[in-house]
Parts: structure tokens; sequence; C-alpha cells
């Protein structure tokens, strides 16, 4: 009998690794104003561009301004939660669908289902340790482009 339960154990174990949370594995916030610095940045268009996010109660706020040569500027903005959700996103008035799930300490943001010149593309959010640097790394999958690595530095509130 004692040999049973220590082989449902381990088998439970086998089949379930993953049902505790490691206690490393908490969500960062990455609550914030943050501005792109282009010195660190691998993009195509390294113009200047802010990201705001407020990361409360299971949802994300998000608002993007890129300010293009020539004083115009494009806004970007969803709220969505962390769970895969379709929500929608509003680009200056193209629409889209965005996705939002954590991998590890990462966020994913997957933006779909914008107008047919419009790209799907990822983006990976990734928090310095000392919560001072967010690393963006965009990738287009439809139509395959080269990926991007944007560096933002957190603005003083």
């Amino acid at each position: 009998m004692r040999y049973t339960h220590l082989a449902l154990a381990v088998l439970a174990a086998s089949v379930f690794p993953f049902s505790l949370p490691a206690a490393d594995d908490a969500q960062p916030n990455f609550s914030g104003t943050w501005q792109l610095d282009a010195a660190k940045s691998q993009a195509k268009d390294a113009s200047s561009v802010t990201y705001t996010i407020q990361d409360a109660s299971g949802k994300i706020d998000f608002n993007r301004v890129v300010a293009e040569r020539g004083g115009k500027s494009v806004t970007s903005k969803f709220t969505c939660d962390t769970v895969g959700t379709q929500c929608a996103f509003d680009e200056n008035g193209h629409k889209a669908k965005v996705s939002l799930w954590y991998d590890g300490t990462a966020l994913v943001i997957l933006k779909t289902d914008g107008p047919k010149e419009d790209s799907v593309t990822q983006w990976r959010l990734e928090l310095a340790p000392d919560g001072n640097t967010l690393t963006v790394k965009l990738t287009h999958l439809e139509p395959v482009e080269n990926s991007e690595t944007l560096v933002f530095d957190k603005k003083a509130s």
C-alpha cells in the first residue's frame, strides 16, 4: 500500500510538473512612461517613441506615441487583459486586434486583424532587473521582415 501512494505521487509529479508556480516567476509590473533610447535600439526608423503603460488589476492600458519626422505624431492604444483575449487596438484610426499573455517574465503582445496592408506583429516586452530599462523585441510575422529591438528608458515620474 505504501508503494502505491509513492508511485501515485511520482506519477502525479511527472504528469503535472508545473502545477505549482515558482516563487521567482512573479510577473513584473510594466507601469510607467518609457522613452526610446535610439542609440541602444536596432530599428528601421529610430524616431521618437514613448510608451505609457498602466499595469493594474490584471489589465494593461497601453498608449504609444510615435513622433515622426516633420512633426506628425501617431498614437496607438489599447486596454486588454493578459490571458490571451482579443481586444481592440486603435492606431490613429487603423483598427486591429491585440492579444496579451506572459511568457515567464516577458509580456507578449500579438497584433493581428489589421487592414490588408498591415503586418501581423509580435512584441516581446522585458524589464531589466533594476526596472528602469524596457527592451521590446518586434517580430514582423506576416509579411516576414527583419526583427527590431527597441530599448526604452523609464522617465522619472
